[in-house]
Order: structure tokens, then sequence, then C-alpha cells
């Protein structure tokens, strides 16, 4: 008889070709019992692979078919199994009734606030977030959420189990690899929920890139190498509403692209009402009621087009266009009420410490009044900052001028070398340097500024190379080079040291002699010492803030 002819498929899906086989050690006709018993391929779908590996051909034998046929069913049994777990991740069912936009924000910031020790205007950020999670494909930009704190036990971990009630299709995880974001964002579109953030994201730049780029729609994409052979392409989505939970600081990369909330530590007086899963069905009303008003609200939410405050620009005002467009969607006080938050958490959000220090030394040369800041004096000033991050910049230790200057590095600014008065060689920085940095980060003009010229400075870097003079004069000048790996030259160019020579005249008297070179900062010469004075007496006269050339008595 041919094999096909010989063989039954079962209602199971499974064939099994008939022949006697052994069920429980009886020997029966295939023909009288040729379908495999339910509880038998029931557990296929629980075996492990290793635990399948182990009893394959032994259930093969008690099944009566081939290891082939046995193998397609488990693999089968384990997807149909995968796909049914997937269903933890369901919409929440609208609620059956409209629903009022100002009346729902309050009840979900009141429930946030009883259960989670905010700050001044955190439940209201994490009302608006709720809803911008159930309507976030009306947008172009997602702003993440962010939960930080200086110490544990601040509420994080509490705020995102907030979340996780009262948001759409919740995803939670601790410690997520970068696999496992694009891959759950591709499968599952969650909101995702990402707690314990300080123990993988500093030193993980993948991770960082993934998060980042899931900020603007049509860039929230991965690439990877796909496939047995690893020789396809595939594109992974990145886009979905995220919150983050960590201890300290979010890098500046995540912080630009978030709503931050910092939590601090109750005090003994404060209370909160626990967050227990089985104690909380007024949030899944409140997940309902999100829903409804989403559904009711997608199309007037996503045509909105909100005016913004003036103090918001730049991504901050992109990171809270969604929570003003929703406000005005929903009416009420929200309105007004969201853009003064919006002000107050939002002006400084894209302040990364590039921008901070910006904005402490505009304070420290205003304060001191003066146009040059030596190297060591602006660390130390920026050291004594207690609320600001530079006295515990790195390793809990006071910043360094060399982590200063890696900073302003982006602004096309470094330290300079400056002559003092006495001959003292110091590196530091002028303020001329910052008028263009000012400007387009700071938004002000600092020119107007009443500074005064700090005394004797002159700029190393303005002291240009003189002319090779004639061969047969080099041994004789044998002028010293100053140090072009550092920029810092060897003596002090006033008293003689760089370019002395007994061969050229000098240019303000007209005779011959010893010269030394002089500058004013830009004009050099080689003159003799005793006509520095009236070559000085020569300079046009210059306001006090622009004159900073130096004159020798």
């Amino acid at each position: 008889m041919d094999k096909k002819k010989r063989d039954k498929k079962t209602d199971t899906g499974l064939v099994i070709p008939i022949r006697p086989s052994c069920l429980g050690g009886d020997h029966t006709n295939a023909n009288d019992g040729a379908q495999a018993p339910d509880d038998e391929l029931a557990e296929l779908a629980e075996m492990s692979p290793l635990e399948y590996g182990r009893r394959r051909e032994a259930m093969a034998d008690d099944l009566g078919t081939s290891l082939h046929y046995l193998d397609l069913e488990w693999r089968d049994r384990r997807k149909r199994g995968k796909a049914e777990d997937d269903t933890f991740l369901r919409d929440p069912e609208p609620w059956p009734d409209p629903v009022d936009g100002a009346d729902l924000l309050n009840e979900i910031r009141d429930a946030a606030a009883a259960h989670i020790m905010l700050p001044d205007g955190g439940a209201e950020i994490v009302a608006l977030w709720v809803l911008f999670a159930h309507l976030h494909d009306c947008f172009d930009i997602s702003p993440m959420l962010a939960f930080t704190s200086a110490t544990p036990a601040c509420g994080k971990s509490t705020g995102l189990n907030f979340l996780s009630l009262v948001t759409p299709r919740a995803l939670s995880g601790s410690n997520i690899s970068p696999w496992a974001v694009f891959r759950s964002v591709e499968k599952w579109t969650p909101t995702l929920l990402a707690d314990e953030l300080d123990t993988f994201v500093h030193e993980n730049d993948e991770i960082r890139g993934i998060l980042n780029c899931g900020h603007m729609r049509n860039l929230a994409f991965v690439l990877r190498v796909a496939g047995e052979t690893h020789d396809e392409v595939r594109r992974f989505h990145t886009w979905a509403p995220k919150a983050l939970a960590m201890i300290g600081k979010l890098p500046a990369t995540l912080a630009s692209r978030s709503l931050h909330i910092t939590l601090k530590r109750m005090l003994p007086g404060d209370h909160v009402e626990p967050l227990r899963y089985e104690r909380t069905p007024h949030l899944d009303i409140l997940k309902r009621k999100a829903a409804r008003w989403a559904v009711d609200n997608t199309d007037a939410v996503q045509a909105a087009e909100p005016e913004m405050p003036k103090a918001l620009s730049g991504r901050p005002a992109d990171n809270w266009r969604p929570m003003i467009a929703i406000a005005d969607q929903a009416g009420g006080d929200w309105p007004e009420r969201t853009r003064l938050i919006a002000e107050t958490f939002g002006a400084g959000d894209d302040a990364g410490a590039s921008v901070k220090v910006l904005e402490d030394l505009r304070d420290i040369f205003a304060e001191k009044g003066v146009e040059l800041l030596k190297s060591e004096e602006t660390t130390e000033a920026l050291g004594k900052m207690e609320h600001r991050p530079w006295p515990e910049w790195k390793n809990q230790k006071p910043i360094t001028t060399r982590q200063l200057a890696k900073l302003l590095e982006p602004f096309e600014i470094a330290p300079k070398q400056h002559w003092l008065t006495g001959g003292t060689n110091r590196r530091g920085y002028h303020v001329d340097q910052f008028k263009d940095a000012f400007k387009r980060w700071l938004g002000g003009d600092f020119a107007a500024m009443p500074l005064e010229p700090n005394e004797g400075t002159i700029f190393s870097e303005s002291l240009p190379l003189e002319p090779t003079p004639p061969l047969a004069d080099r041994e004789a000048q044998k002028p010293l080079k100053p140090n072009a790996s550092s920029g810092i030259a060897a003596k002090n160019p006033l008293e003689g040291g760089m370019r002395d020579s007994v061969v050229d005249k000098c240019p303000q008297c007209g005779q011959p002699g010893k010269l030394v070179m002089a500058t004013d900062g830009t004009r050099t010469a080689r003159l003799h010492r005793e006509c520095v004075d009236s070559w000085t007496d020569d300079w046009p006269e210059l306001p006090a803030f622009l004159d900073r050339r130096k004159r020798v008595s």
C-alpha cells in the first residue's frame, strides 16, 4: 500500500502513520484509536526545548508518529501558545459614556498625588502624560516622562507602577537590553515603562541611542541585520510612549527629550496611599475613561495648533506642545495652568551640561566685574555653587580645568595664555570669547554689561611669528621658539626673552641695538626697551571695556 494512503491526519493536525502503537503499554491497532490523547498533546506547548529533547523519542513512540511530525506539532503548539500569551497587552475597553476632559484630568491628578509624593506641578504633568499615552499617534513628537531622585525610596517605582495601571498596553521592565526595547515596541506597540535606568544607561550608548531616536516619529526606527544567514536588513519601530525612572541625573540627551520630575524622600509628616494591585479598581476606571476621551477627541487634538508660551523654544517647546494641545481640548483651567507649569518645568529642559556652564560663567563674569577669568579661579567659583552639579562633577569631586575646557569645546571656546603684570603666565578665558555663545544659547547680549578690563594681560596667541632672519644672522640671534603644543611661551615677551636682535633697527627711533618684542594685542614690533613707552603713546584711544593692551611703565 502506498505510504501516503497508510497515513491518517487526526483532528488535531497531527499526522500519524497507521501502525501498531504502544499507549500505556497496551498494543492496539492504529485504526481503532489513531487520534492522540488531548492531554499528551497539551503537554507539548508547555515543554521547554530541553525537556522536549529528552522526551521526544518516547512521545513519538507513544503517539505512534514519526519524529518529524512530532517536531512540527511541537513548534506549532508553542507558537500558538505564545500568541495567546500576548493578550496581556490588551487595549482598555473605553468607558461607555462621554467623559469631560477637565474633570478627567482632575481625577487623574488627584489619584497621582494620593499615591506619589510629587513636587508642585508634578501631578498635573503625570495627568497630562497619561492622556498623551492614550493619544500617542496623534503627535509627531514623543516626550518621555522621567522620574529621578538623588537616593532610593523616593517614589520612582511607585510612579511607574501608577502609570502601568492607567496607560494603554503598559509593559514594565527593569534593566532592559537594547534589543528588548525595539523588538517589544515592534511587536506590541506598548507604553514602555523602564525602571532602574541608572543600572545600565550611563555606560550603554546603544540603549540611549534607541530611546533617543523614538522622540520623533519620522526618525523612530533602528536598522538591524536579521535572518538565519544574517543577509537581511530589517527596520524596527521605536515609536511608543516611554516613561523612565532612575537614581541620579538623566543623561543630557535623554533629559532634553523628557518631561522631568524630580522626586524627594517624604518628610516625617508626609503621607501617601499605598499602591496595591488588588486595591486599584478606581485606576482601571480612570484608564477606561481616558480611552473613551481619546477616542472622542482624536481628530480635534491631532489638528490642534496650540499657542506656545514665549519662554519655550526649540526642543522644550516640542516636548510641551502635545501637553498644551491636550489641555486646550480638555478645557477648564487646564490651558492656563499647563502653560504656567510648562514655563516652570520646560524652560531649562534642554540645558545640558555645556549650556549650564555657559549660564554659570556668565554669572561669574558679571559678579566679579572683570573681562578675564583665570582657569583656576573659574573652576574654584564653579565648585562653590552648591545648587549646581560642579562641586561633585565626576566621582564626587569638583570640576577641573580640563573638564571645563571639554564642556566648552562645542562652542569653540578654549582657554588661552595671558601674560600678567610681573611676568606671570596664566591660562584663562576672556569675555570676548563668549559673546557669540551667550547670544545663541542664552539669548542675551553680554557686551552691554559693565566690566572692568584686567590689568596687564596679553594673549599669547596674538604674538605672530616674525619673518625668518637671514641665514647669516640666525646663529647670532638664536630665538627661542614658543611651545607649539601647549601655546605657552617660554618667557614673557616683554622681558625680551623670545626674540632679541642686535642687527635690526628699532622702528620707533630708527637706531640699531638690542631689541625686545612688544605687543598691544593687535600689533607686534621689536623695539628698544626704552622706546616701548613712546610706542604705546601712539595707540588710539579706546573705551576701557575694549582696551586690553599692555602698557609698560
